[in-house]
């Protein structure tokens, strides 16, 4: 073949390429920051893809040419979470009905290419495509407006060994999955708590910024612990097949109970890990709110005293009994709360043992009550976020939607299915 006739032929065949090297992103001139991050999402995983870097423009004009637009648009009647993935001409639209619903866009074109999510990471197919446009045509709408996960604390299995950049990375997987919601639940005084992600005591008993000045022992799940669950405590040196390598000390368990395991030893030290468990969550929840994310905290109900508190209590006049320190208590536990973490939900969980055992009249009225001195407590501090409630059942054996009747409208309510009760109904016999 003559350099003349070469030259032509690869002409022709870089001809496609060539165009489509003119697509660019197109986002509002002035756009919000789930805006920006929604296109530089579409130029992160379309290069990935395909091996093109697209360019970002910001700009309001009519667009014309190769484009992908990724914004909210007003005008479709679409709710903040819906979202609509159309191609017209040579320009593909990603258009969501608010910020969150404009980064579920991005993330569905990016499964049309492809890319697959999950709550651990991304998939990435190893082989490329061609930097073309898909053709699109399909609406996105959630089928619950509350959708996302609830980790639970108080296994070796679960978050207790998280730290900071383990929530950050589940945290930002979940628009991907175009879930909205993250609840974590705090075990009391007890077998398995107390966890520091709660903290029980006087608003005269904390700092500034959330910080206490007196609390007592917690800790999560840790190779030290002894007991929990039916777990032992092992030294990590004493690991076998060569795991004790993995370790640098003894004791393992999450950075912020570091040289503090199985639990911490002095009052100093029992300040530090609501000090620095505090400091991780409310990393974690701030970037939740930053991607459209709600989130949430508590503990049950009612309130478990710990023991050192309530000597406390007992050595400043106060009986812990008595509804209005249970009001005290709870103002404490709030004002904390919103301080530190930027949550939209505090839940209160109802008894564990509703769900096997039933309950007598004196323990619902009990849980009334508590119910009552925490939104009494909420009022106060002028409700910076929503009380709601959980638990493994909705409400007392005779009748699970008492609550409801209870508590003010606007005070979700929601429970688990436990283990159990699948068992019981689709097995016919407990587990």
């Amino acid at each position: 073949m003559s350099g003349t006739k070469m030259s032509k032929s690869l002409a022709l065949l870089l001809l496609p390429f060539a165009a489509l090297a003119q697509i660019r992103i197109v986002s509002p001139a002035k756009p919000t920051a789930l805006e920006t991050l929604a296109a530089r999402e579409v130029r992160r995983y379309f290069y990935l893809r395909t091996g093109q870097l697209l360019t970002i423009a910001n700009s309001d004009e009519p667009v014309s040419g190769h484009a992908i637009v990724v914004r909210k648009d007003s005008n479709r009647g679409l709710a903040p979470d819906e979202y609509v993935l159309e191609t017209k001409g040579r320009t593909a639209y990603l258009l969501g009905g608010g910020d969150t619903g404009t980064l579920y866009a991005a993330y569905r074109f990016a499964e049309r290419l492809g890319v697959r999510f999950y709550l651990h990471g991304d998939v990435i197919p190893d082989q490329k495509i061609p930097p073309a446009l898909p053709s699109l045509d399909e609406k996105g709408k959630p089928l619950f407006d509350i959708r996302g996960i609830e980790p639970f604390h108080d296994f070796p299995e679960g978050p207790d060994w998280w730290d900071r950049d383990d929530y950050l990375a589940y945290i930002a997987q979940l628009p991907k999955l175009r879930m909205n919601f993250l609840g974590l639940h705090n075990y009391p005084e007890g077998e398995v708590g107390p966890e520091p992600g709660v903290w029980i005591g006087s608003p005269g008993d904390q700092g500034e910024r959330g910080t206490v000045e007196f609390s007592y022992p917690s800790q999560w799940a840790n190779t030290g612990r002894q007991g929990m669950w039916g777990y032992a405590a092992m030294k990590t040196s004493d690991f076998s097949g060569g795991a004790n390598l993995l370790f640098e000390s003894d004791n393992f368990g999450p950075a912020v109970m570091k040289d503090m395991m199985p639990s911490p030893a002095t009052p100093e030290d029992s300040n530090k890990l609501f000090k620095l468990t505090g400091e991780m969550l409310g990393a974690a929840f701030a970037e939740a709110k930053s991607l459209g994310v709600k989130t949430c905290i508590g503990a049950e109900t009612p309130l478990t005293i710990p023991k050192l508190l309530q000597a406390r209590l007992k050595a400043q006049g106060k009986d812990a009994g008595d509804p209005a320190v249970v009001r005290e208590l709870y103002e404490g536990i709030f004002r904390r709360v919103a301080a530190l973490y930027p949550v939209d939900y505090y839940w209160l969980w109802t008894p564990e043992d509703w769900t096997w055992g039933g309950n007598k009249p004196e323990q619902f009225d009990a849980t009334v009550k508590d119910l009552q001195a925490a939104l009494d407590a909420l009022q106060k501090i002028g409700k910076p976020f929503t009380l709601a409630t959980s638990g493994w059942v909705l409400g007392p054996q005779n009748d699970r939607a008492a609550l409801d009747r209870f508590l003010p409208k606007d005070i979700p309510l929601s429970c688990i299915v436990s283990f159990r009760q699948a068992c019981m109904k689709f097995v016919g016999h407990d587990c």
